[in-house]
């Protein structure tokens, strides 16, 4: 009896701890400055810290870390001093001021609405068949050379995934069946409605599914 008495307060005590680890997201959160090489990175608020990078670039400028990932590669010292250098290509996003930016297509982008369903505007290049080609693809014929074209697009992050995604009904509902009764909430607007409706039910999303950072 008393043994089982000790391992459910040592089950207690660490649940408390763990929720002593972990602060609940919400506006004015203060995000460590540097960058993410992953997403599991900013998950845990654990950046490689501004002051570890190794720039040419002064360190007190505001656009330090853009100036720093516009480069092809970047050097920091990690937790044993040693010299790392890496692609800028690998890089997830960065954090400053308070803000998260992500990596898209090879441009950096803020994330405005943070959440569990994170939104963020993006511009990508999208590749089209143009018809009016004057090229020819000697497999295809005439009129089948891909054009790229920059389009500005809505996105998602999914924060239990790590996948980003357009923000479009289809994408939304997928993730809203997690939730069932906002999921039958959803279903049962007008076809017209939920099109309309597509910030405010990330935003219920949110607001039912918080996030959790670790404390410092």
């Amino acid at each position: 009896m008393k043994s089982a008495s000790l391992l459910l307060l040592f089950i207690f005590t660490s649940l408390q701890l763990s929720a002593q680890e972990l602060l609940q997201y919400a506006a004015g959160f203060e995000f460590r400055e540097g960058v993410y090489l992953t997403f599991e990175q900013f998950k845990n608020n654990n950046p490689i810290p501004k002051n570890s990078i190794i720039s040419k670039f002064d360190k007190s400028d505001t656009e330090f870390l853009p100036s720093v990932l516009d480069e092809k590669t970047f050097s920091y010292k990690d937790a044993n001093d040693s010299v790392q250098t890496l692609s800028t290509e690998n890089v997830w996003g960065f954090s400053r001021n308070g803000n998260i930016l992500i990596s898209i297509d090879g441009d950096y982008n803020r994330i405005a609405v943070l959440g569990s369903l994170s939104h963020f505007v993006a511009t990508i290049t999208v590749y089209y068949n143009s018809m009016n080609s004057p090229f020819m693809n000697p497999y295809y014929g005439p009129g089948t050379m891909p054009t790229p074209t920059q389009e500005m697009r809505q996105m998602m992050l999914d924060f239990k995934t790590g996948k980003t995604m357009d923000f479009t009904q289809e994408n939304l509902e997928n993730i809203l069946q997690r939730d069932q009764r906002l999921f039958e909430e959803f279903n049962a607007l007008k076809k017209s409605q939920k099109k309309d409706m597509l910030f405010l039910y990330l935003r219920k999303y949110n607001e039912k599914h918080p996030i959790f950072f670790p404390a410092e």
